[in-house]
């Protein structure tokens, strides 16, 4: 047998011959102790049940009330409190003890009173760092056959100007916020496709953009594998640095285009006569673009090909001129 231990805090006095007249309708098969304070009443007995039905009359003789066992949400009067208590050590009728025991306390408190909650008609969007906004307009409406009053969702998202809106006529909302929800998800196809077209435009943008940089890395590169130097220095700043790295430690580094020159002259350069395949990794984080490169080193003893390395080359531009340069082998 389970044994649960009720407790009826009735904080106002004037309650408890109603809260008396609830228990008897209940008709319990127990003792029931009741204790009178200075400002309240204490009722307590024990039973082989929950009682839970005892909830239901103790709110029927309360209306307005419900029970609650939040209360921070506000401050309310608590006018009855009722807990529920099982002891750890409680066991079922086969003697096995029960997981879980019973360790509760409601409070009757005033309802709250239910207010349709409000809403801003436009939706803000983000595609990447770029705010977009949408809105969900919603009209008054009439079902002509059954005289229903209710609300219409226009099909009008782009802007709240609706003189020449059209309205979704699949059905008519109870309220504005039914109208709103409904809304929110019928205005993402519309979001999506303008998200395309965003995406779309970026990369036209990004293209016209990355054009002529693009051309001044390919032109070095290529005027590199030709070994030609006028080619290469074509589009160098006066002032440009180079740095050559290997494990992403510096070993050779210059600066000024005449030093860069003699560089480019010596047994020790590394970028000429490489035939480098530019791959399609190119990143761009303007003014810096990261370029990836693969050539076939051709071995000393044997005069072949061997396996593909793969490099990058960092480029720095600014006013159309390459001003510095990072090679990573």
């Amino acid at each position: 047998m389970v044994e649960t231990n009720i407790s009826i805090a009735v904080n106002r006095k004037s309650d408890i011959t109603l809260l008396e007249q609830t228990i008897i309708g209940n008709k319990f098969q127990f003792p029931v102790y009741i204790r009178e304070y200075e400002f309240s009443y204490q009722i307590d007995f024990t039973s082989d049940y929950e009682e839970w039905e005892l909830d239901t009359a103790i709110l029927n003789s309360f209306p307005g009330y419900e029970f609650t066992t939040d209360l921070e949400k506000g401050r309310k009067e608590i006018r009855v409190q009722i807990s529920r208590y099982q002891s750890e050590l409680s066991t079922d009728g086969w003697g096995r003890r029960i997981e879980n025991p019973l360790d509760e306390t409601k409070y009757l408190v005033k309802a709250s009173v239910s207010k349709p909650e409000k809403f801003n008609p436009q939706i803000k969007v983000l595609f990447e760092d770029k705010e977009q906004y949408y809105f969900v307009n919603i009209v008054d409406g009439v079902n002509s056959a059954t005289e229903e009053k209710g609300f219409l969702l226009l099909d009008h998202f782009k802007t709240n100007e609706t003189d020449e809106a059209t309205f979704f006529k699949d059905r008519l909302y109870k309220s504005p916020l039914e109208a709103f929800n409904s809304g929110y998800y019928k205005l993402s196809q519309l979001v999506d496709k303008d998200f395309s077209a965003y995406i779309e435009n970026k990369k036209k943008e990004n293209r016209a953009i990355q054009k002529l940089p693009r051309k001044i890395i390919r032109d070095f590169i290529n005027a590199c594998n030709a070994s030609d130097d006028s080619s290469i220095v074509k589009n160098l700043d006066e002032n440009i640095t180079f740095e050559e790295r290997k494990n992403w430690k510096t070993i050779f580094e210059t600066e000024g285009l005449s030093k860069f020159r003699e560089y480019l002259k010596s047994s020790e350069q590394q970028l000429c006569g490489k035939d480098f395949k530019i791959r399609s990794s190119w990143s761009f984080n303007l003014p810096f673009v990261n370029v990836g490169v693969k050539h076939y080193p051709i071995s000393a003893d044997q005069g072949e090909k061997n396996i593909s390395k793969y490099e990058q080359i960092k480029f720095e531009l600014a006013d159309n001129k390459i001003v510095n340069i990072i090679y990573e082998n």
